[in-house]
């Protein structure tokens, strides 16, 4: 018992009125915007051409609305802090007395500075008010996800996707405690319930299953993605939303989707293409086979040239085949259409949503140094490294002491 306990203290306590005032405080969520839990609806073949297919609602969808996570962040704590408009920033050497291009944040960039002379000049007037005035800026959302295992024992995971403004600088952005990353929804698994259904459903269940199931999986993302982009969200990005910010002025702002940052296997059902396939890279067409060829001059042209596009007509006549003429989503005739691309009978939820002509899906899939490199390339060079020093110690484990030490 602590030496400052008195009896004194629990006069008045009611423990029945004090846990009603826990479950009420924890029920308060400290988002402005609340998380709301959807079903997702996707489209399951029957694997017959006389049945047509069936919508499966995977449970578990907890999201926020985008519009409302982008209006909390533009008059929120940070907000004092966002730049508006874009500008170039420059470095001029002591010794060449000669500039020096710098590239460090969303808001210094070319693609940024486009974005936002493309508002001020081309954005058409908004229908519910034609002769609005207001100041036209940008966000820049900066999207992120990664499918996170939750006990090291178990099958318990989390699969969230976050949400940054480019708006803000990397330096605050970066900081754990910032605030600046914003939780925006939480991606549900197929549940057991659907091998169930989908055994019963679809008449070549026992040859097809393990196709079934991956199409599915392809289908659930684009399906949470076709949400989260909803109407609202569509006409903020067509027409712009007016939001109070935190100095009190109103301004029209056109949120514009410029990286999303994910590992590999989240890219591949992102850009909708096959997980190491012929051509294996989500942003470019370069072949598996001529993957040696990297870092020469020659691969960083052909990656240039041949930057991967959304093959709309393809991804349409794939999937007539599939769904109208009953054939397997991994079957020849599927193949004859994506296979030479890798690409997969699932139409991209962000091309459906944006505009075939108007967004390219690939273009928004960064190069990411923690999953790409330190959690890839070096971690591999590294072990074998330590490998090499087990070898070298004839098994002693004395040369990975050293190295700890130094």
């Amino acid at each position: 018992m602590p030496s400052d306990f008195s009896r004194e203290h629990l006069v008045g306590f009611d423990a029945h009125r004090e846990n009603h005032r826990l479950d009420h405080s924890l029920s308060e969520s400290s988002f402005q915007s609340q998380f709301i839990s959807s079903p997702v609806e996707i489209l399951v073949p029957s694997g017959e051409k006389k049945i047509p297919p069936k919508v499966f609602a995977v449970p578990g969808l907890l999201h926020r609305k985008l519009t409302s996570v982008i209006s909390d962040a533009f008059s929120g704590s940070l907000a004092h802090l966002h730049h508006f408009y874009p500008f170039k920033l420059y470095h001029r050497s002591s010794h060449t007395n000669l500039d020096e291009r710098i590239y460090g944040e969303i808001y210094t960039s070319d693609a940024f500075q486009k974005e936002h002379e493309e508002i001020q000049r081309r954005a058409p007037s908004p229908p519910e008010d034609p002769k609005c005035t207001r100041e036209k800026v940008v966000a820049a959302l900066m999207f992120s996800s990664d499918a996170t295992h939750l006990t090291d024992f178990g099958n318990a995971k989390a699969w969230p996707i976050y949400l940054m403004l480019g708006n803000l600088s990397k330096y605050i952005r970066s900081k754990p405690h910032s605030g600046a990353m914003h939780h925006l929804a939480y991606i549900p698994s197929l549940p057991d319930s659907f091998q169930d259904f989908a055994s019963e459903f679809h008449k070549k269940w026992k040859t097809q299953k393990k196709s079934i199931l991956t199409h599915c999986r392809r289908e659930l993302m684009q399906s949470v993605w076709k949400m989260i982009l909803d109407d609202d969200f569509i006409h903020a990005y067509t027409y712009g939303m007016v939001i109070k910010c935190i100095d009190g002025i109103e301004r029209r702002v056109y949120p514009r989707i410029f990286t999303y940052s994910a590992d590999y296997p989240e890219k591949v059902l992102l850009a909708t293409i096959r997980d190491q396939g012929l051509c294996p890279c989500p942003r470019c067409l370069v072949a598996m086979a001529n993957l040696s060829k990297l870092g020469k001059a020659r691969d960083s042209k052909t990656r240039l040239e041949r930057l991967r596009t959304f093959m709309y007509t393809n991804v349409v006549k794939a999937r007539k085949l599939i769904y109208e003429k009953a054939n397997s989503a991994a079957g020849s005739g599927v193949d004859r259409w994506l296979k030479e691309f890798s690409g997969v009978p699932t139409m991209n939820a962000f091309v459906e949503r944006l505009g075939k002509d108007k967004f390219n899906p690939s273009n928004m899939l960064v190069v990411d140094l923690l999953h790409e490199f330190e959690l890839g390339v070096w971690k591999m060079l590294f072990t074998h490294l330590i490998r090499l020093l087990y070898a070298a110690g004839n098994g002693s484990d004395m040369l990975v002491v050293e190295l700890d030490k130094r």
